[in-house]
């Protein structure tokens, strides 16, 4: 076998080991250039390289600002200007990384998951707060982002986490906490 034959087997090979993209979900469709924008805006930011591993599928539609599904597919507004999507992608990539797309696991106790999950969530509102003010987004993606941005780094997940404990409705922050209390049945 000679190098070419080689090189072209290994190739195929690579690509073979990659998984297949997953198909987006009825209502929302894929968009594969506006998504790698938002790939390259969202690895280019301070915390892209913390959180950006391999591109899960990018899909646009739908009325939430974003969410990722249990199969880590990202699902993101087709309203958002590019700025606050890709804020929103590093969101979602949070989670994916934290796993939270997999909430809840059978074998932990609620307790200890929700306040896991809190604690993610902040962690990712932070990102999303962050992102935005590097890509100079038009709007802030939550009210406040201010109180955020003026704190030390070391101290805005607490301050989010405080905030999220506290269920406030503005930001939609209550109607989060609540399904993630019920998506787990033993949370009271």
């Amino acid at each position: 076998m000679n190098s070419r034959h080689l090189a072209a087997l290994l190739l195929v090979a690579g690509l073979a080991c990659e998984p297949p993209a997953r198909p987006c979900p009825a209502g929302t469709v894929a968009h594969a250039e506006r998504a790698r924008s938002l790939v390259a805006a969202v690895r280019g930011s301070r915390v892209g390289p913390a959180i950006a591993g391999a591109s899960p599928t990018i899909c646009f539609g739908g009325h939430a600002r974003g969410a990722v599904l249990p199969d880590g597919v990202v699902v993101l507004a087709d309203s958002l200007d590019d700025p606050a999507a890709a804020a929103r992608l590093a969101h979602q990539w949070m989670h994916v990384a934290d796993g939270l797309h997999h909430f809840p696991a059978s074998d932990v106790p609620c307790d200890r998951q929700l306040a896991a999950a809190l604690a993610a969530e902040a962690r990712a509102i932070v990102a999303e707060i962050e992102v935005c003010d590097e890509l100079a987004c038009d709007a802030a993606p939550f009210s406040f982002a201010a109180e955020v941005r003026v704190a030390a780094p070391a101290e805005r997940a607490g301050l989010v986490l405080a905030r999220l404990q506290a269920e406030p409705e503005a930001d939609g922050l209550a109607v989060l906490v609540r399904d993630y209390r019920t998506r787990c049945p033993d949370e009271g």
